[in-house]
């Protein structure tokens, strides 16, 4: 693989029509992870515009560079075609890798534990041999919102104990806990947020509120509550009503 650093017009041309390849196809699988694998609020929630940065940095934009710095049109068609070729091999093999890492990490259940809800990726379920379709029959919602509940007996906490040492499992990912939401949303209930406060210091969220209470015929905010979804990337607070049904959510931050 030569580089060849002459007639630039040309080369830039090349790699502004591979950017263009890279980013269109690029596009489509975003599109299909934003609405099969991270809907909203799950995608900044559960990481997935961090891994979305670096699979655009190393597939789109690298590709792109690399046909800058190879291409030549006077080069023989047999020399060009091995060094793109070469170039789509590696394109692909890293869109491979960032896709099935991005698959491997989607949220397929929202947990709560103590007192917010929590992302469970993928990878944390199969780890432990849980299937995955069996999540539909603690939640109607996609993706499934789930109750863990704290051991009563002295057995189950030892268990719950030895697989957050042993296994460094922790509690909202531990499937044998899961229950359904509707059986203990009064148990959750205390850990609602104050939605008067929230509005207080983000006036917008009222805003973010108005579709939602549009769509489900609700006329005032204090009929529903308000709960923490919680991570290491951002919060939002999922929304529900009464009766323990997912309405929607805001973002406050």
């Amino acid at each position: 693989m030569l580089i060849n650093i002459r007639k630039p017009k040309k080369r830039l041309t090349a790699a502004f029509v591979h950017f263009c390849i890279s980013a269109s196809a690029f596009s489509l699988i975003f599109l299909l992870m934003i609405v099969f694998w991270y809907p909203e609020p799950y995608f900044n929630v559960s990481g997935g515009w961090e891994g979305i940065k670096i699979v655009t940095g190393v597939d789109v934009v690298l590709g792109a560079l690399l046909t800058f710095v190879v291409f030549s049109p006077t080069k023989p068609v047999r020399e060009l075609v091995i060094d793109i070729g070469t170039i789509v091999v590696m394109q692909l093999t890293a869109l491979f890798w960032g896709v099935y890492t991005l698959y491997d990490q989607r949220p397929v259940a929202v947990v709560f534990w103590e007192s917010a809800f929590l992302t469970v990726p993928a990878q944390a379920l199969a780890e432990q041999g849980y299937a995955l379709n069996n999540l539909a029959g603690l939640s109607s919602t996609e993706p499934p919102i789930i109750y863990a509940e704290k051991p009563a007996k002295l057995e189950d906490l030892k268990k719950m104990l030895e697989l957050i040492k042993k296994d460094k499992i922790p509690p909202h990912q531990q499937a044998w806990l899961y229950r359904p939401i509707k059986d203990h949303f009064n148990d959750i209930r205390p850990m609602q947020f104050d939605i008067d406060q929230i509005i207080a210091k983000r006036p917008d969220v009222k805003n973010q509120l108005l579709p939602i209470m549009q769509k489900h015929n609700i006329s005032d905010i204090h009929a529903m509550l308000y709960f923490l979804l919680q991570s290491k990337y951002s919060n939002s607070v999922l929304v529900f009503d009464q009766n323990a049904q997912y309405l929607g959510y805001v973002n406050p931050e």
